[in-house]
């Protein structure tokens, strides 16, 4: 019977050995496991941060797009009740006129340009997280596309003024009809310029 507890003991100590080496490989696989949620928490917040400023790029997209519709169609209503008046004015406002559509048709290649680079955005999403750096790059473009149609009608509007200043001049009898619409210009490139003033504050 000794000789069988004799035999027994190194077996006793071979399994426990097994037991240890189980236990630490389980171990390093639960660390490693946690690193994982680790890392992937991390890459949530990341998804989440973009997409919050994605959403918030295209409000603000959307917020602009409307105000810079809104004052291109005034433009282009004040000039066509504007053109029966100014009889000596005709050529000045064809070329206002052509540079509030130029400035409309910019802003319609710049509203694809932003649209094609959304989609490129929701494609790479499928496939890999996106650098949070393209998005806010995509962002200052767009804003600064935005000022510079934003300015150009302002400065149209000022134009509408003068010219309206000067037919007063030129024709007393209507002086009163010609100063209102020069007011007028004038009171939607102040607002223009205002708003222009809260976006690069």
């Amino acid at each position: 019977m000794g000789s069988n507890k004799a035999a027994a003991g190194p077996g006793d100590a071979a399994s426990g050995q097994r037991e240890a080496l189980a236990d630490e490989r389980e171990r390093k696989a639960d660390e490693r496991e946690r690193e994982a949620d680790r890392r992937e928490a991390a890459l949530d917040e990341r998804q989440r941060e973009l997409d919050e400023r994605e959403r918030d790029l295209d409000q603000r997209g959307r917020a602009l797009g409307e105000v810079v519709e809104t004052l291109e169609q005034r433009t282009l209503e004040t000039i066509n009740r504007s053109r029966a008046l100014l009889a000596l004015s005709g050529q000045r406002l064809n070329r206002q006129e052509e540079a509030v559509q130029r400035s409309q048709a910019r802003r319609e290649r710049q509203q694809a340009g932003s649209d094609r680079a959304v989609a490129g955005i929701e494609r790479g999403r499928a496939t890999a997280l996106p650098d949070p750096s393209q998005a806010i790059e995509q962002a200052r473009a767009l804003r600064k596309r935005v000022l510079e149609v934003m300015e150009a009608f302002a400065a149209n509007e000022e134009e509408v003024a003068r010219i309206h200043e000067e037919l007063a001049a030129r024709r007393p009898e209507r002086r009163d009809e010609y100063r209102r619409t020069a007011e007028h210009a004038r009171t939607i490139a102040r607002r223009t310029r205002e708003a222009l003033r809260t976006f690069t504050g």
